[in-house]
């Protein structure tokens, strides 16, 4: 079936196309291409169709292509990490019309996760791989766009612009999942050794330290479960923290302190990164009571938490001093119409399990947000 938008001329029927122009996609069923028109009667005339590949009907119009292409998207989701992928996945599940947008790579730092104990369903663990997998493909049979570029910036109002290189692009609601990057222990040496000897990823550069004594640095989940797989490489792995006891799971607590191959250093702070030849070969530490000491080691795994991604909205959404997005109760942001999910929330746990919870609950809220901001009565 096909409708003619009263734009276009009445002959437009009996016009024959001259030349096609590419396909482009509107939404997550209808796309839109343009063609030149030539009969007797009318100038030429630059003209575009739309299909909806769900119905088959097809819609003229003569509006300027690129008004066309300018859509207002129901949610645009900033990350894919698990919580922007959970939101997405429900949202495709709602019927909404969704876009992505991620600045590295679909799945966000899972694909740096060696193994991840605390996700519910799995008792024995799952790899960070494993679970990027399985969230990537419950979102992606909802068929939602993704752009591979950063945003930006974004200015609110009715519809929120999101700006990226690309260009404005123009949603309902907006959910701000872009997780966190590694944080820095600041100290002396550190910027200098940086990728020669200084490391933050286990999985990918632990087996360059194999039958090496090594550190990890910090006394979370996270720090002391890749201090247990460092073991797999390492000769030694002394495991340094600054709290007097972990601040982690008692029965992680319990493997790292039993565990004949990490040594554990408490109560101690890492004051310098030492090295020669270009390369780490020692840290300084102090402890609690002042005494200072030089540990020679060949490499450390800094492991001390993350730093939000959040300076692309310094202007537009209320932060906490850490640089997390403040939200209420159902994630909303100082702004109307903006969540934040994950990490970069302002009192995440920063757990997996947690993101993608918070997807959940960001999407729900937004769903009303959109429902509302339709039919303002």
């Amino acid at each position: 079936m096909s409708k003619v938008h009263p734009d276009c001329p009445p002959s437009l029927g009996q016009a024959q196309r001259s030349s096609e122009y590419p396909l482009h996609r509107i939404t997550r069923s209808v796309y839109a291409s343009s063609f030149t028109l030539r009969n007797d009667t009318d100038k030429p005339l630059r003209v575009a169709s739309l299909r909806d590949h769900r119905t088959g009907e097809i819609f003229f119009t003569s509006l300027p292509v690129f008004q066309i292409l300018t859509v207002t998207y129901d949610l645009i989701i900033i990350g894919t990490g698990p919580a922007g992928l959970t939101a997405g996945m429900y949202a495709g599940r709602s019927g909404l019309d969704v876009l992505f947008f991620e600045r590295e790579s679909i799945g966000g730092d899972l694909v740096n996760r060696h193994k991840i104990r605390s996700y519910p369903g799995f008792p024995d663990g799952i790899s960070g791989t494993e679970l990027r997998s399985k969230l990537v493909a419950a979102a992606e049979q909802y068929e939602s766009e993704v752009n591979l570029e950063a945003v930006e910036s974004i200015e609110p109002g009715s519809p929120h612009e999101v700006q990226a290189a690309s260009g404005t692009y123009e949603a309902s609601a907006v959910i701000l999942a872009t997780g966190g990057r590694e944080a820095s222990l600041g100290v002396p040496g550190e910027e200098e050794y940086e990728g020669r000897g200084i490391f933050h990823c286990a999985a990918c550069d632990g087996p360059l330290y194999r039958d090496e004594r090594i550190a990890v640095v910090g006394g979370r989940n996270h720090a002391l479960i890749d201090a247990v797989f460092l073991t797999k490489h390492a000769s030694e792995v002394v495991m340094i923290d600054s709290n007097p006891e972990l601040p982690a799971d008692g029965t992680i607590v319990e493997e790292v302190s039993s565990h004949p191959d990490i040594e554990l250093r408490t109560g101690t702070t890492v004051t310098e990164i030492l090295g020669s030849d270009g390369l780490v070969d020692g840290v300084e530490v102090v402890d609690n009571d002042g005494d200072t000491e030089a540990i020679e080691l060949s490499g450390v795994n800094v492991n001390v938490g993350i730093v939000p991604n959040t300076e692309f909205v310094a202007e537009t959404v209320e932060r906490n001093e850490d640089g997390q997005v403040v939200v209420d109760d159902r994630l909303e942001t100082s702004v109307s119409g903006i969540f934040s999910a994950g990490d970069i929330r302002s009192g995440s746990p920063t757990e997996i399990a947690a993101a993608t919870g918070d997807g959940v609950t960001a999407l729900s809220a937004a769903k009303e947000y959109i429902v509302e901001s339709a039919d303002p009565r």
